[in-house]
């Protein structure tokens, strides 16, 4: 039961403190919030990003574009190069019907562009699906070359350079995450703790008060604590609040982007595990910030006396 009062007793001095004092708390906590808005939009963008790699890895392919005066024999050696690859998964012919409906699917104008012309300008093709990292690279674009060497293939189309931009691209982003990460929670630590350090210096005469009749260290700085640490809480629950109120702002049009570019599907928010450490992160930030400044602060009126 004393665990529990004592609990109570720093929770009502935090609110109290909070309230009277409640300008500077709240220029604190907007700035947390900011800081961690920044971070957050980062581990956001980092994690779409890796879901979009692994589904772009998934659907790896080798397409083939076919010449329109394709001889059968042709066809036959295509067809018979692409079985015989070790990391073939499927095989799908693509005609030159079938070309246009996606076409005009994936596009709404294309059956405007499509109708002004006299004869339909897709080309048929082979789509070669291969196993999720099942393949080796350099094998792979031994076969392409191959492929583009038979008679009847007038192109073939693999996504290796623009898949390794792309993670090239991830590394870049997570790197800046972890840099900023960094950078944003030394400077949240720097907020709370000037933060309490002027919230102390106001309370200074109390604070003396409550030495001089004996109270112990931990009863004078807990209510302080517990004020840092539920301005970090607060600054990620708002920080995570706006982030999502923006994603639901945009992830439509952002979705649409996204299918009709790579067909891959919708972005999807932090899951709850990562938006729950966040808060704790930035709860545990509030925490030192405040140990550190309190400790110093207490020492100093420590030798003033």
């Amino acid at each position: 039961m004393g665990y529990y009062s004592n609990l109570a007793h720093y929770a009502r001095e935090a609110l109290f403190t909070l309230y009277h004092k409640r300008r500077l708390h709240l220029s604190t906590t907007l700035m947390i919030s900011v800081a961690l808005l920044i971070l957050t939009a980062f581990l956001l963008a980092v994690f779409n990003t890796r879901l979009l790699l692994q589904e772009i890895g998934a659907q790896a392919k080798v397409i083939v574009f076919l010449d329109d005066q394709l001889q059968p024999a042709e066809r036959e050696a295509i067809v018979d190069e692409l079985q015989r690859f070790p990391a073939a998964q499927h095989i799908h012919y693509v005609s030159k019907e079938q070309a246009r409906d996606d076409f005009i699917a994936w596009f709404h104008e294309g059956e405007q562009i499509l109708r002004g012309l006299q004869q339909n300008p897709l080309p048929a093709s082979y789509v070669l699906q291969l196993a999720l990292h099942a393949h080796d690279e350099t094998a792979v674009q031994n076969l392409v070359q191959r492929l583009a060497r038979l008679p009847g293939v007038d192109e073939v189309e693999y996504g290796a350079s623009w898949r390794q931009r792309f993670q090239t691209v991830v590394h870049i982003v997570a790197g800046a995450s972890l840099a900023s990460g960094v950078l944003l929670s030394l400077g949240i630590v720097f907020i709370i703790a000037n933060t309490i350090r002027l919230t102390v210096y106001m309370r200074l005469h109390e604070i003396e008060i409550m030495q001089l009749v004996g109270a112990t260290e931990r009863c004078i700085k807990g209510p302080f604590l517990l004020l840092g640490m539920g301005q970090g809480c607060l600054g990620a629950l708002i920080a995570l609040s706006v982030l999502f109120g923006l994603y639901q702002m945009f992830i439509e049009r952002l979705n649409n982007t996204l299918f009709m570019t790579f067909g891959l599907q919708q972005l999807t928010f932090l899951p709850w595990h990562m938006s729950v450490g966040v808060v704790a992160g930035s709860t545990l930030l509030g925490y030192i910030g405040s140990a550190v400044i309190l400790g110093r602060s207490l020492r100093a009126l420590h030798a003033a006396s």
